[in-house]
């Protein structure tokens, strides 16, 4: 499972470049898809993210349960990081970030003008009708709000370029408001919840150690020492793969407004950023695969 996050994020990768490469007047339809389709990959990778942060946060639930001497057992006390109608929300929410993707896509369509800006302001009542972003980032929120006010409005026979021009403002403040919600550090947002996490779980082994070192007892500290560092390998994983969720979120924007303002302007740069994540990131989970095959 932890693999397959890096599998879709290097599909990710391939599809950038189709949308940068956009010029919104004359370039074929074939090269807005990869908005649509890198949407739909983050809106699936985002359900294995944020599965391993609950992982985490419900074993630091069961430490801590344990330690109280509690009896009552029940559901409640063992909360996720993310709650399942949070995890659910994010999905759609990228789940209309494809759907737009996808209509972009058929802007350069030679005679479906009119239906192409009415299936943009259909999206536009849709998401205002919507219950998407509600109880997500507030940014978040206002951003669906401005996208959807944006997409009704559009006048009837919008070119593509009017389209794009007219949206751009609004997805990009959408998408970065998502990036913000994400985490911009392991100190904020979604990351900041993952890492208090695991700052949880590690303190139980320190504690741990703290008694095996006061019984001066050699072994025992070795292996607490060496779960202790497994622990942190283990904890750099999910850390890292929402630090590319919010990487290619900003990733999306910046895409969106290069294509807006019909650049064809090289990506070379962001593509290897996004592959040198992929790479860091493959790394991390063999490492991590590896030592949990020695344990």
């Amino acid at each position: 499972m932890i693999m397959g996050n890096a599998i879709r994020r290097g599909r990710l990768a391939a599809a950038l470049p189709l949308l940068a490469a956009a010029s919104c007047a004359t370039t074929p339809s074939t090269d807005l898809t990869g908005f649509g389709r890198a949407a739909g990959g983050l809106q699936a990778d985002v359900g294995t993210t944020f599965a391993e942060a609950n992982r985490v946060a419900r074993s630091v639930e069961v430490d801590r349960f344990v330690r109280s001497g509690t009896i009552a057992l029940s559901e409640r006390r063992f909360p996720p990081a993310v709650p399942p109608e949070v995890t659910a929300r994010w999905r759609a929410a990228l789940g209309d970030l494809a759907r737009y993707g996808n209509l972009l896509a058929t802007l350069t369509a030679t005679g479906r003008g009119g239906e192409q800006t009415d299936a943009f302001r259909q999206l536009g009542v849709q998401l205002t009708s919507g219950t998407t972003a509600a109880d997500l980032d507030p940014g978040v929120s206002a951003g669906f709000e401005a996208l959807a006010g944006a997409l009704v409005d559009l006048r009837a026979q919008s070119t593509a370029r009017d389209i794009l021009h007219r949206t751009d403002p609004d997805v990009r403040r959408l998408l970065v408001a998502m990036a913000d919600a994400v985490g911009s550090s392991d100190a904020e947002g979604l990351r900041g919840t993952a890492a208090s996490n695991w700052t949880a779980a590690l303190t139980a082994d320190q504690r741990t150690y703290a008694v095996a070192a006061t019984e001066k007892t050699d072994a025992r500290q070795r292996q607490i020492v060496a779960d202790y560092l497994a622990g942190v390998d283990r904890r750099d994983a999910p850390l890292a793969s929402l630090a590319d969720l919010r990487s290619s979120l900003l990733g999306f924007a910046d895409a969106h407004t290069a294509a807006a303002a019909g650049s064809r302007r090289p990506f070379d740069e962001v593509l290897k950023d996004v592959n040198d994540r992929v790479a860091r990131t493959e790394a991390t989970y063999r490492t991590v695969e590896k030592a949990g095959d020695a344990k």
